[in-house]
């Protein structure tokens, strides 16, 4: 009836089952793992640190771009100051102002001496507005301490030194330069002034705005 085929007994079936269940038995059960969702405030939570990393961030590249632009402005500035003053007198005590006599805006003499106080001689023009800002910052300065001269250049008339000083205020000796004076102390632009000793060495020197601070660490030698 079952030719050339082999005959499958009972016995059979159940040995095949028996290999199946055997082989079910030692399969490794698979695990599903699920990515836990994470809640509403652990999003806000993230968001918010990575807000304020990059403001962290920002907030560091904004200050080191300012200290950069400082660093620069410094550089340009020093160098520009260095160029302006290239031509005034040294301020190393190498040079020595002679004696001599100006007349002051009353019209009586002053006498520019050596003598027990450092001498502050400031030269400005009447048309200066930057003098018109500076010139009081000498008020900064103890009189006790220093003779603080004012020296006037670049007028057209004494009327106008006097009238610059009526609308400043200015305070203290003002004396009338000449284009001598002018020569004689290299003065190129306004304000300038310089810082004598006791034997009347230049030992410091400026040029342009000064603040009462600048003033005040200029005469501190």
């Amino acid at each position: 009836m079952f030719n050339g085929a082999s005959r499958v007994t009972f016995s059979d079936v159940l040995r095949l089952l028996s290999v199946s269940v055997s082989r079910k038995g030692n399969a490794v059960p698979q695990i599903n793992k699920q990515t836990p969702i994470p809640s509403p405030q652990t999003v806000d939570e993230n968001r918010n640190n990575k807000g304020k990393s990059k403001e962290k961030a920002k907030q560091k590249s904004t200050l080191i771009t300012w200290i950069r632009d400082l660093v620069i402005g410094a550089v340009v500035v020093s160098a520009f100051l260095a160029w302006q003053q290239r031509d005034l007198l040294k301020d190393d005590g190498s040079v020595t102002i002679a004696e001599q006599n100006f007349v002051s805006l009353d019209g009586s003499i002053y006498p520019l001496v050596k003598n027990d106080k450092q001498t502050v001689l400031y030269f400005f023009a009447p048309w200066c507005s930057i003098c018109r800002y500076s010139i009081g910052n000498l008020s900064v300065l103890d009189e006790n301490q220093y003779n603080i001269v004012r020296v006037a250049l670049d007028y057209q008339s004494i009327e106008e030194v006097q009238q610059f000083v009526d609308s400043v205020g200015v305070q203290g000796h003002v004396l009338l330069g000449t284009s001598d004076h002018k020569a004689e102390f290299k003065i190129a632009a306004y304000p300038t002034y310089y810082v004598l000793d006791k034997e009347l060495n230049v030992v410091s020197n400026d040029m342009g705005y000064s603040s009462t601070l600048g003033i005040k660490w200029r005469t501190q030698f």
